[in-house]
Formats: C-alpha cells, structure tokens, sequence
C-alpha cells in the first residue's frame, strides 16, 4: 500500500502555525490537530463505520478496505491544511504577530475573505498532484485530486466549487506560507503509511468520506480533549514523531467514540418471543418463516396490514435479520409526526433494553424531542449551543450521551426514533447533508405510516431511497393504506439507485413483498400465509355516513353537524363505554370539545387533543388519552375524545365507536382503525365495531357539499369528493380484505369521465402534484448517479432552518405571556412565574433548565394565523442570545382583575384555554 516517498527535510512543520486557539490556555499547534482528526478517522473506520459503509467506500476507491482506511486517515489529516495560510492564523493575533517576527511570512494586502475550509480546497490539487494523485480526466470535478481536494473543503458541511471568492489563490500566501501546507501534507502522508493513490473516487462513496471527516473534526474539537493533548503532543514536528504520536492516539480516541456514544452496538441471539411479550401473529410468522431465511443482502421490504395488526414489530424483527446480512449497525424508525415519534421512543427502548447486549444509544430525533418528559428524565437534553467542540468560525445503556444530542447528531446514534423530515433534510441541499447520509447508511431505515406524506414528501422520500438504494441501506416501509402507486414508484427509485433493472411490483394486501437491490426477483408472501393473516384480523365495520351541514346559530335543521354528533353519541351516554370524535381542523375540533362537553352528564370524561396546547399540556392530555384507551387502559369511566388527526397514526388507541369528518380514503381507514382494534368486553351497544362519517354532502351547492370552507386546503377537493362517491351505498368494509380496493379506487382511479366535476378535479389534483414534485426539485439533491461534482450537493447552501421537508407547512413557535396593568410580564395568568428577563447562568445567559421550561409553554401554530399581529412588547433582549428563543413569537393577553383578556387584532381574536387550547376566532368564525 505504500505511496511516493516524500521528503520534507527542507522545510519542517512550524510549530507556531496554530489549528485551535479559542477557550484554550495556549494555541494547539496546527499539525497535532491534523494527527488527531488522521487518529479518530481510523477509530472511525475501525469501530463506528458499518461493514456495509466500509464496503461501498472500498469499492468507491477500488482498493481494498485496510488501504481505504489509510487513505481516509490521511484525507482527514488534510482537512485544515488551509489554515496554513495568512487569512486564518492571522485570527489569532498574538500567534500571527510571532509567526511574523520570524521575517519569513509574508501578510496578504487587502480583505482575507478565503475561508480556511476554500483554502485547503484550492491548494490540495497541486499537493495531492506531487504524491502521484492522477490529474487526468475529461472534467476537473472527476480528478481524485480535485475530488479529495472537495472532501477536505466540505469538512464545514458544504461542498465547494475549485474557484473560491475572487482573487483566492492570492490570499492563500506564498513562500513560507505555501512550503508550510506542502510540509503539512508530507508529514501527515509520512504518518499514516503513505497510502498509494486510488485511481479514481466515485461521488457516492466520497460523501460518506465527506462524513467521516466532518466527525473526526468534530471529535477532535472537544475541548476536553485539546487540552488533554497539549500535554501530552510531541516537540518534534518530523514524520517519525508524528508516527508515533498517531499510534499512540489509538486509545485516546477509542475513548472518545465511547463517550459519544459513536460504537456500534452488540445485540444478543433473540427470538421473537424474547423481544416480545407475546408469540409472533400471522402476519409476523409469515416475515420469519419466508423472508428471514432467505434474505441474503439489501433490499426494500414493504409490509401493508391493517392498522393494529402488528406492523411495527414485524418491521423491527426484520430490521434485525437486515442489519445482520447487510452489516448494518442498527436503524433509524421514522413516523410522519412529533407525537407518533414520542409513543414509537417508548416502545423502541422497551425492545432496544432486550435486544443489546452492552451500549446501544437510541436518540429522539426531532425539534423538540427534549420536552418529551421521559427523553428528558432519563438524560439532560442539549438544549444549548455545541459546548465544548471548539469551532473555527469566528463566534450497558440505551441512553444517548449528551454528545449524541447535539444538533445534527442524533442521526450518528446506532439506534434514533424520529420524524421522517430528520432524514429526509438528507436529500436536500442543506449544510451537512453528508453528515446525515453517513448516519442513515449505516443503519436500516423503518419508514412508518408511509402513506401518509403528501406529494411533496414522497417526492423528497423518493429521491432520499435512490441514495439509500446506492448505498446498500436496506429499507422497510410500513402502511395500512399505501396506494400502490406510491409504493412502486418508491420501489423504483431504490432498484434504480441500486443500480438493479426496476420492475413492476404488486403488494399484497394484506401481506409484504422483499424486492433486492440486485437483479433478483422479488420474495413475497405465500398465498396461504396471507390468508392466515386475513383469517387472523377479519372484521367489517359497520359504515355509518351521516349527511351534515356545518351551521351556527340555532340547532333548528337535522342535518346540524351539532345534532348529528349528539345524536351519534346517546347510546354511550346513556350505556357507558368510549369514543373518539376525530375532526379535520382544530377549530372544529375545540367547538366540538365544547358541544360535546357541555352536553355530557355528570360521570363521562371528555378530553380534548390536538396541535395547539402547549407542549407541556399536550402531552399530558396524551398521556391521558394513551392510559385510558391504550391496549391495557383503564376503561373504567366512560370516555369521550374529541381530536384532530393527531391520533390517526401510530398511536395504540381502541375505541368502542369512531366519529370521524369525512376524510380521504386513506386517512379514513386510519382513523377507521381506532374502532374495537383489540378483543374485549364491550358495551351492550358496541356489540359490532362502527364508524360514523360525518359527510358534508348536506350543503348548499357547488364546493361546499363536500368541503365546508373552514376546512381550507387541509385536504384536495379531488380526494374528497371521490371519497364521498365511494362511500355512496356501501354499509360495510370489510378488513383487511377490501381495504387495499377502496384505497386503488380513490388514488389510482378508474374510468372518471362519467363524472364531469370528478374528473375536472382529478386533473387539478394531479396538475398540484406535479407542481409540488417540481417545487421539490429545488431543493432536492441529484440522484447519486448524476452527480458530476460534489459541488450540486450543495448548490444552494439552504440554511438548515430554511429547508422544507412538508410544503406550505410554514410555522412559528408562539409563547402566550401576559401583561398586568402595572407593566409586569407573566407567563402564566395567575402571575405564579414572572417571564425571565434573562438567564440566572454567567452573563445571563439562559441554562437549559430554564430554556426547557419556556419553551414547555410554546405552541406551534400556522405562520399565517398570527398576520398583521403587532406584538405591545417584545421578548427581552437577552433572549434574543439564545438559539431556541430567539425565533419565539410573543402572544400577549392583557390581565385585568377578572382573568386574562383576549388577545386582538385584524378582525381576529385569541384566547389560551387549560382545556381548548389557543382558540383563535376570527369575526366571520373559525380561522
């Protein structure tokens, strides 16, 4: 493996060139930071990297793995090399000013805008040329040189192009500064082996590289760390010496791994029913005893049942043999929401405890996975900045480490639960783009819920499987309602990544179906396990679909929306038992609530959920609801739940009847779901399971007899209305038999012209679509196999909090305070807490503790609710400091003696209420 000899016996490394500098006792020489990053990349290698990331990036570079791992070593030893020039060191200025007594470097005239990370990237061709890297190719992006020359200027999580701002090679400082960086590259070279060139770097695999760097850096940073080697960083700055050092680093970034928590995990021989505390249902048997043997290598697997028929143990089970023949580490579980990845966190680490055998973090991955009160209670979150990883820029346990929860880390953990946008921001041109595709590669990806992301999310989840298809990333989706549309078109885009012929596929429903990432043919379930499973969950709703008309004023008409679901709702009422009310707005939801409440007799609970209480009520009131009509809830009262979509997915509720609004198909088997999922006593009313739809057919004319206007773009006309016309004359549905048919025949329509307004609406419905894929195509990273340049991955540098995973889901996190007549703040209306001026840490800086218990108290509401609202006061200054405050948006109430006033302006009004919610009214209703 060994390279072109260099000698740099003419210029020797300066000691006094500096690589960390900032909350350090004395500058950390630049050439010691080089070797540690070198050290922790081969740890990386070693002891994090999956077997399956390992093979593609061997095969990437067309050597073996034990030289791959020497050349990624060294490419990290190259990724701050650009700070061997005059625009960086000069940063320091007491180190800069010794530099420069020396007489031997030369200062740069003018502005030093080149970023060390472009520095590096401009300079390394021409080093990597004199050790033997190939310089021929039709393009200069398909040089190694100019490609690894990319992976060490995209070690800040963007990729450049070679030119850097203007007048860049001018700034990179010649004579003594240039004989440094070359000096810098042989010792490094000299230290890891002198690993020969590869002949060439495929694109796909130098994101990966790309990633490891990125952690290395990171690793490297820590400031415990620093400080640790400045005692211990040899005097001699020759190759020998930095040998040495580099091997004596083994240990010392070993530890650092573990204390990340960076080690992929051990997991015990388990069967089903040691994961589980049940045996394995039909459609489970079915995975173990067809697939599981047979499985040999990365593929999709797609799993369609109803809902309640174990799907998500079916997909982890399997995520176990995956991981094992395709070298995966672990799996990231993805759901479509916060409050389905919050219930999914706790049944994941149930499994992860009885699967692992030693460390095996599992992180929550979303925005405010902190507030999730057992996340919390078992770890301090990282609601702060990344202290203690020293940035270059100018300012036997389950448990995930601080480390792994730091922003754009919980990824890297072997085991994450989270939102499908966590991965999805992957596919996208976001800075550290790499960072994330190096944790999702390594690992199995479970998508839940799969048909429940819209046109714009699956074209993202499309392109996201064409990168995990090339990487060998085996991937289960899971769905009781995937039209099968979607699921081929999802099924391509892997085979196509892969770079496997993509063929027609055809998913049993219920049943799975595993296409590999080869040429081979697709395994599916055996006719007789499917109907095993059919057999083993056979129900028939009973369809009730009421005509209604959404009215105010006085109940005078039948057809009342209000009538109706007091009418629905008597034989509970009157006989005890449970329901669930599920509505399609949170303005209908809390009028409901509200009916339904005040119509209630004495002895029947009526709770209310949905997206805007804050964070802290809101999961109170679902772990209410979860302890009440849970699988084992305490059924004991009769119950009411009034709610929005919010409990249509992944959440394990059984009720004994289901109100629902009407809904496109999909989302109305979902909910359909909720009704008698599991066996038990029921009330002498509940004897069949039964679904209300509230259908508002009952309306005047046009749009409105199948969308009240209230409802806005919450769902396409089309799909309603062809929902509305298959319900027309059907009493029951059976499951799972017929579900699949009536999905098909609302998303993949037959002959429509015979309706004129279905079919006017079907082509809008499919012009939005292709809209919204055109939309994602500005943001969405290439395909792997068109990318020429790294440089596209980062094409428009999206600011991470800019980048949009759900179209039109612009949001803002809103904090209710309140104002008394004598000025004060408060933030709740009983002038218990004063709203903090400032934090109580140094400076005023806010700790997390008090972080965590403001934002407990935000709401996140639609950005367009809160137009033209001119706050009377601004948030203090000081919170302004802080990265989660900053963006809050204050919503006052003015506090006289009799309470909290309504908040107003525009013709809207707005009112937080312990048991509505943040009502916001406007004076023609809802809003």
């Amino acid at each position: 493996m060994g390279g072109i000899e260099v000698s740099v016996d003419q210029v020797r490394v300066d000691a006094g060139l500096w690589g960390k500098s900032r909350g350090l006792p004395l500058a950390y020489p630049l050439l010691w930071h080089l070797i540690d990053a070198a050290a922790v990349a081969g740890v990386l290698w070693s002891r994090y990297l999956a077997p399956n990331q390992r093979r593609i990036i061997a095969e990437g570079l067309a050597v073996d793995e034990g030289h791959a791992r020497l050349l990624i070593m060294f490419w990290a030893g190259l990724h701050d090399v650009g700070k061997a020039s005059p625009g960086f060191q000069k940063q320091d200025g007491r180190a800069f000013a010794a530099l420069r007594r020396g007489g031997s470097y030369e200062d740069v005239s003018g502005g030093c805008s080149l970023g060390h990370d472009i520095a590096g990237q401009l300079a390394l061709p021409e080093l990597l040329g004199a050790l033997g890297y190939p310089q021929l190719g039709r393009r200069a992006s398909s040089r190694v040189a100019y490609r690894v020359a990319q992976i060490a200027g995209g070690h800040h999580g963007r990729f450049q192009q070679s030119s850097g701002p203007h007048g860049g090679r001018l700034q990179l400082g010649g004579g003594a500064w240039a004989g440094q960086r070359e000096a810098l590259v042989g010792v490094v070279y000299g230290a890891v082996g002198s690993p020969r060139p590869p002949v060439a770097v495929d694109a796909a695999a130098c994101v990966l590289i790309t990633g490891v760097v990125i952690l290395a850096d990171w690793l490297a940073s820590q400031e415990h760390f620093l400080r640790e080697q400045l005692s211990r960083v040899p005097r001699s700055m020759s190759v020998e010496s930095a040998a040495a050092h580099l091997s004596a680093l083994a240990g010392p970034a070993a530890a650092l791994l573990d204390e990340a928590g960076l080690v992929a995990p051990s997991y015990r021989a388990a069967g089903f029913e040691d994961l589980f505390p049940h045996s394995p249902n039909a459609l489970q048997r079915s995975l173990i005893d067809e697939l599981l043997p047979v499985v040999d290598g990365p593929g999709l697997l797609v799993v369609t049942a109803a809902t309640g028929d174990g799907k998500t143990e079916a997909g982890l089970v399997t995520a176990c043999r995956l991981a094992e023949v395709c070298g995966a580490s672990g799996f990231f579980f993805a759901l479509p929401t916060m409050a389905t990845s919050d219930e999914m966190y706790r049944r994941v680490r149930k499994f992860v405890v009885k699967l692992a055998d030693g460390p095996a973090p599992v992180t929550l991955l979303h925005s405010m996975s902190w507030l999730n009160a057992e996340y919390e209670a078992r770890a301090v979150a990282g609601v702060g900045e990344q202290i203690g990883v020293l940035s270059d820029g100018p300012a036997g346990d389950v448990v995930a480490p601080d480390w792994l929860r730091g922003r754009k880390r919980g990824l890297l953990a072997p085991m994450a639960v989270g939102t499908v946008d966590q991965a999805l921001l992957a596919a996208l041109t976001t800075r550290h783009n790499a960072l994330r595709l190096l944790g999702l590669s390594g690992k199995v990806f479970i998508v839940d819920e799969a048909h429940a992301y819209d046109e714009y999310m699956t074209a993202l989840l499309r392109r996201l499987m064409g990168w995990l298809g090339r990487y060998g990333c085996p991937v289960v989706l899971l769905s009781a309602t995937l039209p099968s549309s979607q699921a081929s078109a999802l099924v391509r885009a892997y085979q196509e990544g892969a770079g496997a012929e993509p063929t027609r596929v055809s998913v049993p429903y219920p049943g799975w179906m595993f296409v590999p990432a080869t040429d081979k043919g697709a395994v599916t379930i055996s006719p007789a396990a499917r109907e095993r499973v059919v057999a083993g969950r056979r129900m028939r709703f009973q369809l009730d679909v009421r005509p209604v008309r959404h009215l105010s004023g006085p109940e005078v008409d039948p057809m009342d929306r209000r009538t109706v679901v007091r009418q629905v709702l008597a034989p509970l009422v009157q006989g005890g038992g449970c329901a669930a009310v599920v509505c399609n707005t949170v303005n209908d939801a809390q009028q409901t609530y509200r009916l339904v409440r005040d119509s209630a007799p004495a002895g029947v609970d009526v709770l209310l959920l949905h997206s805007r209480f804050p964070a802290r009520r809101r999961e109170e009131i679902t772990a209410e609801i979860t302890g009440r009509l849970g699988r084992d809830g305490d059924r004991s009262v009769p119950l009411i739940v009034v709610a929005t979509q919010v409990i249509e997915q992944s959440l394990d509720l059984d009720a004994d009847l289901l109100v629902t609004d009407l809904a496109p198909m999909a989302q109305l088997l979902q909910r359909a779901g909720r009704c008698q999922r599991h066996r038990r006593t029921r009330p002498s009313w509940a004897e069949r399971p039964r679904v209300v739809v509230l259908d508002p057919r009952g309306g005047t004319s046009g749009d409105e007899h199948v969308r009240p206007k209230a409802w806005g773009d919450v769902y396409a006309r089309y799909l309603l209305r062809a929902t509305h016309l298959r319900l027309a004359g059907i009493d029951t549905i059976a499951v799972p038999q017929s579900v699949q048919e009536h999905v098909e025949a609302v998303y993949v329509p037959g002959l429509i012209c015979d309706d004129p307004v279905l079919s006017a609406e079907y082509d809008e419905y499919r012009a939005q679509g292709m809209a919204v894929r055109g939309a994602a195509e500005l943001g969405v990273i290439p395909d792997p196999a068109e990318v020429a340049d790294l440089a596209v991955l980062s094409h428009n540098d999206t600011p991470e909090w800019q980048a949009t995973t759900r179209l039109g889901a612009d949001s803002d996190r809103v904090l209710c305070c309140y104002l008394d007549a004598d000025g004060q703040q408060w933030l709740d209306p009983n002038r218990h807490t004063p709203l903090p001026q400032r934090g109580s840490g140094a400076g005023g800086r806010f700790r997390q503790s008090e972080v965590r218990a403001i934002l407990q108290e935000t709401i996140p509401v639609r950005a367009d609710l809160l137009k033209g609202y001119d706050p009377p006061r601004e948030l203090p200054a000081s919170w302004g400091d802080n990265s989660w405050l900053k963006d809050l948006r204050p919503l006052w109430f003015p506090l006289k003696a009799a309470g909290p006033e309504p908040a107003v302006w525009g013709g809207r009004t707005a009112r937080l209420d312990h048991e509505l919610g943040l009502e916001v009214l406007s004076t023609g209703g809802a809003s």
